[in-house]
């Protein structure tokens, strides 16, 4: 009873907070109205996740909402603007007046969209705590002794094709992360693949699995390889995919062990910390590439987060209201795109997605494609029924969540880790696309299971 009190005192606390920054920021508002949804939308938000989330800051829900949150900001940030409304709005034709009024459509979709996810996650929540089950066969014995034999393999490959890569594409390690940010131009220019990068990715996954296997806490070693995946990805110029690669491992850790959810979430709140500083040394790697001047650190925070679109963001809804109408539903077909992106490109074809659309309408090429968002792909796909899939998506993540949580398996909640750090949390910036990155998180990791067991049926029938 107490802690249920202390949950509406903090609420009504928060509320008050909250009610009172958005008067102020509607009554110096250029745009008027953009503060005042943004609080409708942060106070639909907050009141899911505190009242309809058992608590549970590791939930589909919670990472959901993180993420999500980038569009209220969003609407604090646009509403001091008047004729700068982000990176990706400037390169359409579209007069303030047009802008504006489309934001505060985006700011109300993006509230109706969240309460159709929000009910659909609630009507199959359960809390339920984790308990392992390793024990109960003879294959994690196995793997808990001789794990290392993939291990190590792995992670001298993906060691030493990172540094082969350093050399050829940069002339050696330290340029290469001196340049992170135009490592997609010169692995193009030298014609070379990173795909042998998973081999580490799948050992450091490994290694977390033969920890948990033999009942141990993870070891300075492990930490400090992990850190080394950490700067591989982030040599890529790939800073959410570092972070969630990160991130994947505390929420393991989090999900199996409730006593250590404290501890991860100062990691996790650590770590996004970073990631906010790595943007910002992106545009001077950038400038130091083309050997421009750099004005990464004299930039408002927001114009590099919000205005460029690295946060799910209220331009990429205006562009997506500006560019689609009813006429032009794809009818689910989109959702298809990271089947094409993962298996085209054996067969010739070029990658697709809603943000490449809009790219080649209204982006020149020197600019990365915009990221719709998970409720800009459902617009584009389902037009005004958009809402109705999002909480057949809150539906599917609750039911997915809770399955998990309650097989006891180890493996399982290791995969299912990724897939919320690497398809849940980012899925409100991105689109459905995101799912090649949670497969190449997986089946590379899968693959070194799936060699262990042949090793175990192996060595039973030498023993037979």
């Amino acid at each position: 009873m107490i802690i249920k009190k202390n949950k509406y005192v903090l609420f009504l606390l928060f509320l008050a907070v909250i009610a009172v920054f958005s008067f102020y920021m509607e009554f110096h508002a250029s745009s008027l109205f953009l503060p005042t949804l943004s609080f409708v939308l942060i106070v639909t938000i907050v009141t899911f996740n505190l009242f309809m989330n058992d608590d549970d800051f590791y939930s589909p829900l919670s990472m959901f909402s993180i993420m999500y949150l980038g569009y209220a900001i969003g609407g604090f940030y646009y509403s001091g603007a008047t004729n700068y409304f982000g990176k990706f709005i400037s390169f359409l034709s579209l007069q303030p007046e047009a802008v504006v009024s489309l934001m505060r459509l985006s700011l109300i979709y993006a509230t109706i969209c969240f309460l159709f996810f929000g009910v659909g996650y609630a009507l199959f929540k359960k809390k339920i705590i984790f308990e392992a089950q390793f024990d109960k066969s003879r294959f994690w014995s196995f793997y808990a002794r001789y794990y290392p034999l993939i291990v190590i393999p792995f992670l001298l490959i993906g060691l030493l094709y990172w540094y082969w890569v350093a050399q050829v594409t940069a002339g050696g390690m330290l340029n290469l992360l001196m340049y992170f940010q135009a490592f997609r131009h010169l692995v193009e220019d030298a014609n070379i693949s990173t795909l042998p990068y998973h081999f580490y990715y799948a050992g450091i996954y490994l290694w977390l699995l033969g920890l948990e296997t033999q009942g141990k806490s993870v070891t300075k070693a492990f930490i400090f390889f992990s850190i080394i995946g950490l700067v591989i990805n982030l040599s890529q110029g790939r800073i959410t995919l570092a972070i969630t690669f990160l991130f994947s491992q505390l929420f393991f850790f989090a999900l199996k062990d409730q006593y250590l959810r404290k501890k991860v979430f100062i990691y996790f709140i650590s770590l996004m910390s970073i990631a906010f500083l790595v943007y910002f040394l992106r545009i001077l790697s950038n400038s130091l590439f083309i050997g421009a001047d750099s004005d990464a650190f004299d930039k408002n925070i927001f114009d590099v987060i919000i205005g460029g679109g690295n946060v799910a963001d209220l331009q990429q809804l205006v562009i997506i209201f500006h560019t689609y109408g009813a006429s032009d539903v794809t009818l689910g077909l989109t959702y298809f795109d990271w089947f094409r992106n993962t298996f085209g490109q054996f067969f010739g074809l070029q990658p697709s997605s809603v943000g490449l659309m809009i790219k080649e309408l209204y982006v020149p090429a020197s600019s990365g494609a915009p990221t719709p968002g998970a409720i800009g792909e459902a617009y584009v796909n389902f037009n005004i029924a958009a809402p109705l899939f999002m909480f057949f998506v809150g539906s599917a993540f609750s039911l997915i969540y809770r399955y998990v949580m309650r097989s006891g398996n180890s493996l399982l909640l290791l995969v299912y880790s990724v897939f919320l750090a690497r398809f849940i949390f980012i899925y409100p910036k991105v689109d459905s696309t995101m799912l090649v990155n949670f497969l190449w998180g997986v089946i590379p990791f899968l693959l070194g299971v799936s060699l262990l067991f042949i090793l175990f049926e192996f060595s039973k029938r030498e023993r037979a």
